[in-house]
C-alpha cells in the first residue's frame, strides 16, 4: 500500500499529519489525508499496470471540468506534480492515483429529498455531449451463449446454486435480449456521469456534491434518467415521479414509448452484480468489495438470482404505476 508520504510527494500536498486513513473499499480503495496544507481524499484508480481504458482518463476529465462550469458542484481536485492521465497521477512510480479536497458532508439519508437537484443534475449533464460511435460496455450483458456455459459449469461442480440458475435461464437470456435491445434502439446517447448513486452524492450544508467521476462514458440519456430516479426514489412512486418531471422541467426529454424499459439501466446494474458473482464462484475467487455483504461468492449467487427476478417484477410494477 502507498504511504501518506509518497502521496504528499506525488502531489506537493506538504508535510503530512500522519498515516492515511481508509474511508472505504469497494471498487476504489480511499483514504483521507491531513496534512500541513489541508485535508484530502486520495483515490486508488488502479495499483500497477495501466489498464486498456487509461488513456479515456483524458477525455473524462474534460467533461467533469466542463460539467463543473455547468454548475455541477465537483470536489477541488489537486494536480499531480507529473501527470499520468487527466488528473490521475504516480505514487511511488506506480499506480494511478486522484487527490481532491477533503468535503465536510454526510452521507445521503432516506430523508433527503433531491428530487429538484437531481433532475437539474441531470438535465445539465445530458446537454454537455452527444455520442456516437461504441456503447460498450452494454449493462454486462453477455450472449446466450456464455449464460449457458455458466449453467453447465455450476452443474459440473455442484455448485448450491446451479439447479436454480437452470430453472430460470430462459428468464434471463429473455431479459439480456431486451435489455440490449432497449439500449441500442432508444437512440439519445450522451457522454454522462453513469453512475449516479447516493452513494456518491455528498450532502453538504451549501448543496449536494458529485463524486466518482472515473467511469465517464456513453449512455442513454433517458436510461440514466431512469435509473436515477428509481436508485434515489428507492420504492417510492411518487418519489421517481417527481424525480422524472423535474429532468423534464429542466430541459431534459424521455424517449416515448419506452414503458418498463425506462429502468433498464436500473434492471442491467442488478444483473451485472449477478454476473460478476457467477464468474467469481465458478473461478473461485473470494468476495472483494460489494461482494463481502455475503458470506462467500456461492451465498451471493444464490441470493443474487431471485433477487434480480424480483427486481424485473418490480421495475415492471413501478412502470404500471406511472402510466410510462
Amino acid at each position: 500500500m502507498v504511504t501518506s508520504e509518497q502521496v504528499a510527494e506525488g502531489f506537493d500536498l506538504g508535510a503530512p499529519k500522519g498515516p492515511l486513513i481508509p474511508v472505504q473499499h469497494t471498487v476504489s480503495q480511499t483514504w483521507r489525508m491531513s496534512t500541513s496544507r489541508g485535508s484530502f481524499l486520495v483515490k486508488e484508480l488502479w495499483s500497477d499496470g495501466d489498464p486498456y481504458w487509461a488513456d479515456q482518463l483524458d477525455h473524462r476529465m474534460t467533461i467533469e471540468q466542463r460539467a463543473s462550469a455547468a454548475g455541477i458542484r465537483t470536489p477541488l481536485t489537486i494536480p499531480p506534480v507529473r501527470p499520468a492521465y487527466g488528473w490521475a497521477g504516480r505514487v511511488a512510480g506506480r499506480g494511478a492515483y486522484r487527490v481532491t479536497e477533503w468535503v465536510q458532508h454526510r452521507k445521503v439519508s432516506d430523508e433527503d429529498d433531491l428530487a429538484d437537484w437531481l433532475g437539474r443534475t441531470l438535465a445539465t449533464l445530458h446537454g454537455l455531449e452527444s455520442h456516437e460511435g461504441s456503447l460498450e460496455p452494454q449493462y454486462y450483458l453477455f450472449p446466450a451463449e456464455q449464460w449457458q456455459e455458466w449453467a453447465v459449469r455450476g452443474i459440473e461442480q455442484r455448485r448450491p446454486w446451479a439447479s436454480e440458475l437452470t430453472e430460470h435461464l430462459d428468464k434471463y437470456l429473455a431479459m439480456t435480449a431486451r435489455l440490449r435491445t432497449t439500449f441500442f434502439d432508444v437512440g439519445d446517447h450522451v457522454i454522462t456521469h453513469r453512475d449516479l448513486v447516493p452513494f456518491n452524492v455528498l450532502v453538504t450544508t451549501t448543496g449536494p456534491v458529485l463524486i466518482d467521476w472515473e467511469v465517464i462514458g456513453p449512455d442513454s440519456a433517458s436510461l440514466e434518467a431512469g435509473f436515477a430516479a428509481v436508485t434515489f426514489g428507492r420504492r417510492d412512486t411518487s418519489y421517481v415521479r417527481r424525480i422524472l418531471d423535474s429532468y423534464r422541467a429542466y430541459g431534459g426529454v424521455i424517449a416515448t414509448g419506452l414503458g418498463e424499459n425506462l429502468f433498464a439501466h436500473k434492471l442491467g446494474s442488478e444483473l451485472g452484480r449477478l454476473t460478476k458473482m457467477l464468474q467469481d464462484a465458478l473461478d473461485r475467487r473470494p468476495t472483494r468489495g460489494w461482494q463481502t455483504r455475503y458470506q462467500d461468492t456461492d451465498e451471493g449467487v444464490t441470493q443474487l438470482i431471485p433477487e434480480v427476478l424480483a427486481t424485473a417484477a418490480r421495475l415492471g410494477r413501478l412502470a404500471t404505476e406511472l402510466a410510462l
